[in-house]
């Protein structure tokens, strides 16, 4: 008897990921392809209206068709297409969606942060590398927002979605991308994450000082610095090369890709100043969020 399959088309401001999974054989959530377009549909986000602008809009539903072409190749038992910060905050969403209609048929579900933030907290539990860990503070940043989730004996604590995104902090505090972020600029968005932190009650845990990282930015780390665990010391010490970094030497140098150099300054400086504040100093990175969690409730795990 062959095994369930599920697809995941994850609709994000930077990218958009497709994850096909399968329940193994002792009943764990296990990829079986996995497939990536960067998009960055959510330059337009910090715009009044934000907005997707048309050419976004038209490579991100070309992106989706690719994707939704490719796991139609496989015999899935459900697959859904879901949207996250870029899509929930746009002012012409309805375009976009009915853009994606028009080519595949498909509609688009947009989460919003709660369940967004709910979905990558189940997510991170399947990790079976993570185990081990019962109190700690999990981190999700992407192009529009951040996913703040601390966990207590496993169970989730507290659970928030912020307005934190890289693209976004980015857009809204540096001026020139292609220089080295000034201290002004840091400055800046460090005190708008601890602002946003202090604000949504979310503060150091009181039994951890553990923290998880998922997303773009901290698969980019991970890779980079050959780890999955490090100290919140050595991860400052790669955020200050990146913020005295060109773009160009972002991507010679410190083998950032292209397609994110822009935004790294930013994005490095948000999770910093993040696991400062939340007294975070032991670090590990998984791959295991939101896909996963949908992943895991798709196939009644």
């Amino acid at each position: 008897m062959s095994q369930k399959q599920v697809g995941i088309i994850d609709v994000g401001s930077n990218t958009i990921k497709l994850l096909i999974a399968e329940c193994s054989d002792n009943k764990q959530i296990r990829e079986t392809r996995f497939e990536i377009e960067e998009t960055r549909i959510g330059e337009g986000i910090t715009g009044n209206p934000p907005n997707i602008d048309e050419t976004a809009i038209r490579k991100g539903t070309l992106a989706i068709a690719r994707l939704h072409s490719l796991a139609r190749e496989h015999n899935l038992d459900a697959l859904r297409i879901v949207a996250t910060s870029a899509v929930r905050d746009a002012a012409n969403r309805i375009s976009f969606i009915e853009s994606v209609r028009e080519e595949t048929g498909a509609t688009i579900e947009i989460l919003s942060g709660d369940e967004e933030a709910r979905l990558i907290g189940k997510g991170i539990q399947c990790d079976p590398e993570l185990s081990h860990l019962k109190n700690y503070s999990l981190l999700d940043l992407g192009g529009g927002s951040m996913e703040c989730i601390q966990f207590i004996d496993q169970q989730v604590s507290i659970s928030r979605s912020l307005d934190l995104g890289a693209v976004r902090l980015t857009s809204e505090h540096i001026s020139d991308r292609y220089a080295p972020i000034s201290s002004q600029e840091a400055q800046a968005i460090q005190t708008r994450v601890k602002n946003s932190l202090v604000e949504a009650g979310i503060n150091a845990h009181e039994n951890s000082t553990h923290a998880v990282l998922t997303g773009g930015t901290a698969t980019i780390i991970a890779e980079r610095l050959r780890s999955r665990g490090m100290s919140l010391s050595e991860a400052t010490l790669f955020r200050d090369q990146v913020c005295r970094s060109t773009h160009q030497d972002r991507i010679d140098q410190l083998n950032i890709p292209e397609s994110r150099a822009d935004i790294f300054p930013a994005a490095t400086t948000i999770l910093c100043e993040a696991l400062d504040h939340l007294n975070c100093d032991t670090l590990y990175f998984s791959q295991y969020n939101l896909r996963y969690g949908l992943g895991v409730e798709m196939l009644d795990l």
